[in-house]
């Protein structure tokens, strides 16, 4: 079988997802009887490609890397834009992994939406989509007969979603808690250790994980999009991260951290989703625990989940310190999912 993509956003996460697709080629073929083509790449400020026969993947991540751009790659080079490339490339299947939009979750909706219309199936990472228009997109992929997947948009290639939808058959999600921001635990734990926010942030951002403004991070925005998305699909939340009561860690003090450790407790930044009334209520913010909570261990990069079950009790889910490489891994899982849902026939 031949698969052809088209990737909408080719940063850090596309780049690496596309040297797992080289280094596991020959596996692929051997083991899933799968060849993997990329057809067309799009990006904001580097060029972008289209093309009816196979990039080169490896020469494209040579010529980012040497030159930092694609517009003098070949005749393949386009000014296109993103919808432009979805609606010319004859690509079956689009990886969407353009950066999360706090306000809209706008264009990766749209590029999405137009993917299901010229008949690509969709995997993506990019937890906007989920958090605004989960139903609506979902709803709009079962009327085109199109996949559509998206593991990485909450805690990097931990299965969070597939775990529920393959192993879970029958529960019902009561609630999920999560640590579900990297930045904001590394900076809560560094502070432990003595450093204040500011020094905490800047080795964060020399570590590569925090973006240069990190206050989608800090003010708990991104831990809102993530909560919203699992509580949209577990829980039929039908929300986005505007209906959140959140508050972020931009007010933690050395005080507040040598109070918490002088009781024996820690302050996390958590996320949680709960049920009231057949409504699902959404929160984001800081809590002291203690050492018998389930996340008391989850310190640096690390994150961590905890869903509460009707039939299963609780399921706690750790990540330890992610790196990019295990949200490539959720796009190459969801890509063979989906295989295996064309395969089989079903959606």
């Amino acid at each position: 079988m031949i698969l052809r993509l088209a990737m909408i956003g080719f940063g850090n996460v596309g780049q690496e997802f596309a040297r797992l697709l080289v280094s596991k080629r020959d596996w692929l073929l051997k083991y899933k009887s799968l060849d993997v083509e990329v057809l067309s790449i799009a990006t904001k400020t580097r060029g972008s490609l289209s093309s009816k026969k196979p990039l080169d993947v490896e020469r494209v991540l040579k010529e980012l890397n040497n030159n930092g751009t694609l517009v003098k790659y070949g005749p393949e080079s386009t000014t296109h834009s993103p919808i432009n490339i979805i609606e010319e490339t004859e690509a079956d299947l689009m990886v969407e992994l353009t950066p999360l939009n706090i306000d809209s979750g706008r264009p990766a909706i749209d590029h999405i939406k137009r993917a299901f219309e010229v008949g690509m199936d969709v995997v993506t990472a990019n937890k906007g989509p989920i958090a605004f228009a989960y139903h609506e997109l979902r709803n709009m992929a079962r009327s085109y007969s199109a996949h559509f997947r998206f593991e990485g948009t909450v805690m990097d290639g931990t299965p969070i979603f597939s775990l529920v939808e393959r192993t879970l058959p029958g529960c019902e999600i009561l609630g999920v808690s999560g640590i579900l921001n990297s930045t904001s635990n590394f900076v809560l734990d560094e502070m432990n250790k003595g450093w204040s926010m500011e020094t905490a942030i800047k080795e964060a951002q020399k570590r590569g994980f925090a973006e240069s403004d990190p206050s989608l991070d800090i003010e708990g925005w991104d831990a809102a999009a993530k909560i919203t998305a699992l509580a949209n699909v577990l829980m039929d939340g039908r929300t986005t991260p505007k209906a959140v009561d959140r508050k972020g860690i931009t007010g933690m003090t050395q005080t507040d951290i040598k109070k918490a450790a002088k009781d024996g407790k820690k302050i996390k930044l958590i996320a949680t989703a709960s049920k009231s009334g057949g409504a699902v209520n959404l929160t984001v913010k800081p809590e002291l625990i203690g050492p018998d909570h389930p996340f008391w261990s989850v310190d640096g990069t690390s994150s961590a989940v905890t869903l509460r079950t009707d039939l299963m009790g609780d399921l706690t889910i750790l990540e330890s310190a992610p790196l990019v490489g295990q949200t490539a891994y959720a796009i190459f899982s969801d890509v063979l999912l989906t295989v295996e849902s064309i395969r089989t026939g079903t959606i």
